[in-house]
This record gives structure tokens, C-alpha cells and sequence, in this order.
């Protein structure tokens, strides 16, 4: 809501606070403004009052979990990935997408291998990135340079590079791969929509790392797409450092 320019947010745990407040005040007004507090009104409105009070007690005492929630539901997180290795899960993202795929990873030979399969008898699950860049979805993939991955992963990146050579005959102005001089510490998989993001372990594959998947729009999903762009920019296009 915005009053004279300004944005206010109003929580929804501060706003039953303030009414329970505000209740009980006006049952109490009530009770002893009636002329006999032992009548039918009278008792109406005191076991009101007293009711109120027990629900505002009870409502303190779950002040914190109410809090937590509403930080979670601010940060619009989905869902924590334990694994990130279930290939149907980012398949339906990506049938889903647009407007426009951003990755960040290690070498994303797997994703590659998963979804852009161009031999000749290839599962149509197998080339949904394919089938995503013809309906007009621009991808962009942030990796390493060659000098900051392990020796045995360089066959990966080389596989990639080939791959990526391929589909640029096809998709010349929808697939883009920059190389960052560092090693690679984030995950990123953003779509339209939703944003997963997660932790790069030395020497532990990225399918058994955890993640969190959040709406695109969350705080937590802005920054990180802020450091894509920031790597982005800085990013080369040769695989070399």
C-alpha cells in the first residue's frame, strides 16, 4: 500500500495484535459502562473481555512462530532441495520458460546432456532446451575458465564447449556462454518465474548439493540475480583465462 508515495507494509500478525488490543479495550469500556455489571449485557461483555484476554495471551506466546512464517512467506520460498539431481523437475521449468534461462554452475555438462540431445533418435525429453530456444527463449550459461576447474572435470568442459559450438550453428543469437576467472562458489538456475540457488562444494557433485527454490521476485533471488549480471558483465567469452 502506498500513502503519499511512501510504501507501507502492514503485518498481518501486527494487525491481530493491534485488534485484540483494541477489543478487549472496547469490551472493558463496555462492561463498566453498564449501569449493572451483574445483568445479561453485563456478563455478555465480561466473559468477552475475558476471553479476549486469553486469546491475547495465547497469541504472544506464538508471537515468534508467527514472525518466522511471515519472514518466510517475504522471502517466498518454495521449497528446500535436499538433491538437486531430479532431471524432471528443472525438465518441466524449462518447458515452462519464455522469455529467457539463466545458469551458473561448474561446467553444466549434465544439463546439457539432459536437455539438448541433438543425435538423431533422441527422446523429446531430451531436447527440451532445444525446443525452448525455438520458441524464442534466450539462455545464458556463467562457467568457469578451463584454468579453474579440477583436471577431472576439463573433459566436461571440453564436451561443453563442443555442444555449445553445435547449437550456436542453430541458435546463434539465443545461447550464450561467458567464462569468470574464479572458482565457481554459487549455483544459479533462473527461469521466468523461479530462481534456484545453492552452495558449489569442492569435490562433491552438484546433483548432491542443496538448494532453495524461491519465486524470481523475492529479495533473496533479486540479489542473486544481481550477481549473475555483476559475473555477466565481468565474464569473457574465451574458455581460457
Amino acid at each position: 500500500m502506498e500513502i503519499f508515495g511512501k510504501s507501507v507494509k502492514f503485518s498481518l500478525s501486527k494487525m491481530v495484535l493491534l485488534a485484540l488490543i483494541v477489543a478487549i479495550v472496547v469490551s472493558v469500556v463496555i462492561y463498566f459502562l453498564i449501569d449493572k455489571p451483574s445483568s445479561k449485557w453485563g456478563a455478555l461483555f465480561g466473559s468477552l473481555a475475558a476471553g479476549l484476554v486469553v486469546a491475547f495471551i495465547q497469541f504472544l506466546i506464538s508471537w515468534q512462530d508467527y514472525m518466522q512464517s511471515e519472514k518466510l512467506q517475504e522471502l517466498k520460498l518454495k521449497e528446500v532441495l535436499y538433491y538437486r539431481a531430479a532431471k524432471e523437475r528443472y525438465e518441466e521449468y524449462i518447458k515452462k520458460t519464455n522469455r529467457e534461462l539463466d545458469i551458473m554452475g561448474v561446467t553444466t555438462v549434465r544439463f546439457f546432456r539432459d536437455f539438448a540431445d541433438t543425435s538423431i533418435g533422441a527422446p523429446e525429453d531430451a531436447k527440451v532446451l532445444i525446443d525452448a530456444m525455438n520458441r524464442g527463449v534466450k539462455v545464458r550459461i556463467l562457467i568457469p575458465a578451463t584454468n579453474f576447474i579440477s583436471k577431472e572435470k576439463e573433459p566436461f568442459a571440453e564436451e561443453v564447449r563442443k555442444k555449445y559450438e553445435d547449437l550456436r550453428k542453430s541458435f546463434n543469437q539465443m545461447i550464450e556462454i561467458r567464462y569468470f576467472t574464479h572458482n565457481a562458489a554459487h549455483s544459479i538456475f533462473r527461469t521466468d518465474d523461479i530462481c534456484i540457488i545453492g552452495p558449489v562444494f569442492p569435490n562433491l557433485e552438484s546433483r548432491n548439493t542443496p538448494a532453495l527454490r524461491m519465486m524470481r521476485s523475492s529479495k533473496m533471488a533479486l540479489s542473486y540475480m544481481d550477481y549473475f549480471e555483476y559475473e555477466w558483465n565481468k565474464a569473457g567469452e574465451q574458455e581460457h583465462a
